[in-house]
C-alpha cells in the first residue's frame, strides 16, 4: 500500500445502501496524517471536507483535489498545478475492480488469492483497545471511536469505501482494496470511525519474515469553519474554470 493510498483509508458503508439525502447530510472535516515506520514527521497529509452530501479531499503534495459527489455517483479529479480536471463515474471504478477480482480467482499465488479474497483472524487487544486483524501477509491494528452522530459515521464510511476502490483504479499494480474493505466492514458494524490505523506489511524473504509498518491518524472536526467553506467554494470555482480532459490525458499530464 502506498503512502497516498493509506492516507485515505477509512471505515466502509456500501454504496448499495444508497446515497445520503442532502437534507440529512452532516457537515464535518477529517484531518489525515500518514507516518512511515517510527518516523514522527508525517510522510503525507490531507484534509477531507464533507459538505452538503459532497466530499472534498485535499491532498497537500501533489496539490490535488478529489471531489466525490455521492448523489451523482461520480469523482472529479482536480490537478491544481496544471489546472486540469477529469471525471470518473463510480460505475466505471466498480466495474474495473470487479474485473480484477474475477481475473484473480484462478491464481495459483497464495498472496494474490488473499488480496482479492482476504480472511483475517480478528481479536481485540485488551491493553490498547485496538481491533487486530491478522493474516500471513498483513496485520491491521485499528483504534476506533464511536461518534454520536450516526450520519457522520455513515458518510465517512461511504466515501472511504469508494476512495479505497478509486485508489486501486488510479494506480494499476497497487494493492487491491479488499483487505481494507474487510476491516472496514467490521468497523461499520461496530458503528466506529478509526482514529488510528497501523498496517504491518509482511514480506517473506529467503531466511526470515520482514515487515514494514505504516500508520495513519485521523482527527474528526465535527463542525466546519469559515475557512473550510471557502475551500469548498474555491473547489467549485476550479471545477468551473479548469480545462476538462480525458482520464488518460489527465494521468499523462500528472506524470510529467
Amino acid at each position: 500500500m502506498t503512502v497516498q493510498v493509506l492516507c485515505h483509508v477509512m471505515v466502509v458503508c456500501q454504496m448499495a445502501a444508497g446515497p445520503i439525502p442532502v437534507g440529512r447530510a452532516a457537515d464535518f472535516r477529517v484531518e489525515n496524517s500518514v507516518f512511515v515506520g517510527s518516523d514522527k514527521k508525517p510522510a503525507a497529509q490531507s484534509s477531507t471536507i464533507f459538505h452538503r452530501g459532497v466530499v472534498y479531499d485535499y491532498l497537500n503534495e501533489p496539490a490535488e483535489v478529489t471531489v466525490f459527489d455521492m448523489v451523482e455517483g461520480r469523482f472529479i479529479l482536480l490537478d491544481v498545478k496544471r489546472k486540469l480536471k477529469t471525471e470518473l463515474t463510480s460505475t466505471t471504478v466498480r466495474q474495473a475492480i470487479e474485473r480484477l477480482k474475477r481475473s484473480s480467482a484462478a491464481s495459483k499465488d497464495a498472496k494474490a488469492r488473499f488480496l482479492y479474497n482476504p480472511t483475517f483472524k480478528q481479536t481485540v487487544d485488551e491493553k490498547t483497545n485496538e481491533l487486530v486483524f491478522d493474516s500471513d501477509w498483513m496485520t491491521y491494528r485499528v483504534l476506533g471511536t464511536r461518534v454520536k452522530n450516526v450520519e457522520i459515521t455513515r458518510q465517512y464510511g461511504q466515501f472511504s469505501d469508494w476512495y479505497a476502490r478509486l485508489n486501486t483504479f488510479l494506480r494499476p499494480g497497487s494493492r487491491p482494496p479488499f483487505p481494507r474493505l474487510a476491516v472496514n466492514e467490521v468497523l461499520d458494524k461496530r458503528g466506529e470511525m478509526p482514529s488510528r490505523i497501523v498496517l504491518i506489511l509482511k514480506r517473506r524473504g529467503e531466511l526470515h519474515l520482514r515487515s514494514k509498518q505504516l500508520r495513519s491518524e485521523h482527527r474528526l472536526i465535527k463542525r466546519l469553519l469559515e475557512s473550510d467553506r471557502r475551500r469548498v467554494a474555491q473547489a467549485g470555482e476550479q471545477m468551473a474554470a479548469f480545462k476538462e480532459v480525458s482520464f488518460r490525458e489527465y494521468e499523462t499530464a500528472r506524470k510529467q
